[in-house]
């Protein structure tokens, strides 16, 4: 008979070990440069102190305090690591403290000599129960924790450097329509002097008509742009102050701090050439992507582990009695202890179910971690291929401006002496006015340039400031 009752269990532990040899293959390595070991810039982890500017290292830091993302993103992070305290717990055993009262009236069937009636019965003490990890699956379940909350964490901070470049994007922005303002309002003051100019010559007879409508029109489309600008320096205001994390009040009054010009910070050091490949690893988003693999992979195998038998042991230790008053004497002392062994049967196709899910997540998290990889060198090659064309575009855009404003220079001189016409001089003044935007639009371009480098290899975070953080 005994025999008989231990085959289904030694078919059970047959199967188990069967199911065992399924372990989670590493994922295939993915094809990345092999790294050369140049050296790296200084300092990715806070880039924008090389630009030097005290503005904006405060703004920068402003953000990544009180940004609602960066925030969101930190509670991300208490959220996983509360999630691996109970995984760590389960590791335990569970130990409760038990007071039962229960009033019974058992039938003629069931009632012992001389305990007929309704009577009361009281129990209390503390009961144990500890299933033992025979498979690992519980520690299974503790690692796929450990690496969500890493996951959490690498986001935490992959979001912590997009806010960072976009803060330091919105002031270069700022600091563009400041620029272009200053500059429309130079060039209005001198058109008001022009047709102010052209109004007195065509009262003495001196001008036409044609000259002075000329004069009238090159105004009137420097007064049309000019409020244009000023609309969007205020909206970009108000855009930086929202992402910042100001309060509401702040939002509305929109001022902003500045710093150095655009001028000054398109000054900042280049990006040295020759950079390691393996850089790039260093990114939050694949730190990310790889965690998650690893979470992915390590639930798969605690999803694999409930095929296998469960051994649960429980025990008791208290008290019961009929009256309350003499639960915790003596002769009311009890204990017990059991153990069981559970091995899943019908609920064989549900565990098939729940492991054919986990596959599916991790193959979606290993072909995720190669396009995150494949992405950052993209991302990287694409920005420093920008970055170079913005900053040649800056060096032929100022020398353009530079001989646009020598060309202005000129037609007045030509147009003061008589030798050229107001025509001429007008259209020197559109161009020279045409190439300082273009020139505060490139320095712009080179910024956000510089910045998207930075980006791209991983800045805006560090090794030293994750483990601050937690």
């Amino acid at each position: 008979m005994k025999s008989k009752l231990m085959r289904p269990t030694l078919l059970a532990l047959l199967v188990a070990a069967g199911l065992a040899g399924c372990a989670t293959t590493t994922p295939p390595a993915l094809e990345l440069p092999t790294p050369q070991g140049e050296t790296a810039p200084a300092e990715l982890g806070q880039w924008w102190q090389s630009l030097n500017d005290p503005t904006l290292n405060a703004l920068i830091d402003e953000a990544l305090a009180h940004n609602a993302d960066v925030l969101i993103a930190i509670e991300s992070v208490g959220q996983s690591r509360a999630t691996l305290r109970q995984a760590k717990v389960a590791l335990l055993p569970d130990v409760n403290a038990t007071l039962n009262a229960t009033r019974r009236n058992p039938s003629d069937e069931t009632s012992q000599p001389g305990q007929g009636g309704t009577s009361n019965v009281f129990t209390g003490g503390f009961s144990v129960s500890y299933e033992i990890d025979l498979w690992g699956r519980v520690w299974k379940a503790k690692d796929a924790a450990l690496a969500n909350l890493l996951a959490s964490q690498y986001a935490r901070e992959s979001t912590r450097s997009a806010v960072a470049a976009q803060t330091a994007r919105s002031y270069f922005a700022l600091l563009a329509l400041d620029a272009e303002e200053a500059l429309l309002t130079q060039t209005l003051a001198t058109r008001d002097e022009a047709y102010t100019l052209q109004q007195k010559r065509y009262s003495a007879g001196a001008a036409g008509e044609y000259e002075l409508k000329l004069a009238e029109a090159e105004r009137a489309s420097v007064a049309a742009a000019l409020p244009q600008t000023v609309a969007a320096r205020e909206k970009a205001e108000a855009a930086l102050a929202v992402l910042l994390g100001r309060s509401p009040k702040a939002v509305i009054e929109g001022h902003v701090a500045r710093g150095n010009g655009l001028a000054v910070l398109a000054k900042a050091p280049e990006i040295p050439a020759g950079l390691p490949a393996d850089l790039l690893t260093r990114r939050p988003d694949v730190r990310q992507a790889e965690a998650q693999l690893a979470f992915a992979d390590a639930s798969l195998d605690e999803a694999k582990r409930r095929y296998f038998p469960s051994l649960t042991l429980t025990g008791f230790l208290g008290g019961e009695s009929l009256e309350l008053s003499d639960l915790f004497s003596a002769p009311a002392r009890t204990w017990n202890i059991a153990g069981q062994l559970l091995q899943p049967i019908v609920g064989m196709a549900k565990i098939d179910a729940q492991v054919d899910s986990a596959k599916a997540s991790r193959n979606q998290a290993e072909i995720s971690y190669a396009q995150t990889a494949r992405a950052a060198y993209g991302d990287a090659r694409s920005a420093l291929a920008t970055h170079r064309g913005a900053r040649e575009a800056l060096i032929a855009t100022e020398a353009r401006a530079d001989a646009q404003n020598k060309v202005k220079e000129l037609a007045d001189k030509r147009y003061k002496a008589g030798v050229s016409s107001y025509l001429d001089q007008l259209n020197a003044e559109r161009d020279r006015l045409a190439a300082e935007r273009d020139r505060v639009s490139a320095l712009q371009a080179r910024l956000n340039a510089l910045v998207d480098v930075y980006q791209a290899l991983g800045g805006g975070w560090s090794k030293e400031a994750l483990a601050k953080a937690d």
